[in-house]
């Protein structure tokens, strides 16, 4: 089987010690049968951006040593999560990680200003249309991204049946 791409562009332009969590995380994806895909997009043509999916539905996004934001060498969106998902019971260390990721609004103009969300408990007026987001995760990050995950891919799975 041919490597994914996300994990050359790891090795190739994350620091060994990055390097580590990132693949952590991308194995944990395709474990989950998740797939990858680059966006080529205009605004995404020249970055290492993906796509990971869980059939035709997006249940996060990963950015890879962004040029805009190089202080930020591997970043984690969710997709927009619902309301079931953000009011799923969890432990209270990911609902802590969880209010601490979530992706405020800066006026980009992808979210028209952000959205009124309540989450896991907890209420914020300014949630941007990706609702985490996690710049440069630590081991912590990690178990949080992966919870993330698999509120997303259970809230894609019971909108299909």
């Amino acid at each position: 089987m041919t490597e994914p791409t996300i994990l050359c562009d790891i090795r190739t332009h994350l620091p060994p010690d990055e390097q580590n969590r990132a693949n952590a995380f991308v194995r944990y994806l395709l474990d989950l049968h998740l797939h990858f895909h680059r966006d080529t997009s205009p605004c995404w043509r020249d970055k290492r951006y993906y796509w990971v999916m869980d059939g035709t539905e997006c249940v996060c996004f990963i950015a890879i040593a962004d040029p805009d934001e190089p202080e930020n060498r591997f970043t984690v969106w969710s997709d927009d999560m619902g309301d079931e998902a953000l009011n799923t019971a969890v432990d209270d260390r990911v609902r802590t990680l969880a209010w601490q990721h979530v992706d405020h609004c800066g006026r980009c103009g992808s979210c028209g200003g952000g959205r009124h969300k309540v989450i896991f408990g907890r209420t914020f007026d300014d949630v941007c249309g990706c609702t985490f987001r996690v710049d440069n995760p630590d081991a912590d990050d990690l178990l949080f991204l992966e919870e993330m995950v698999r509120l997303r891919i259970s809230e894609i799975r019971k909108s299909q049946a």
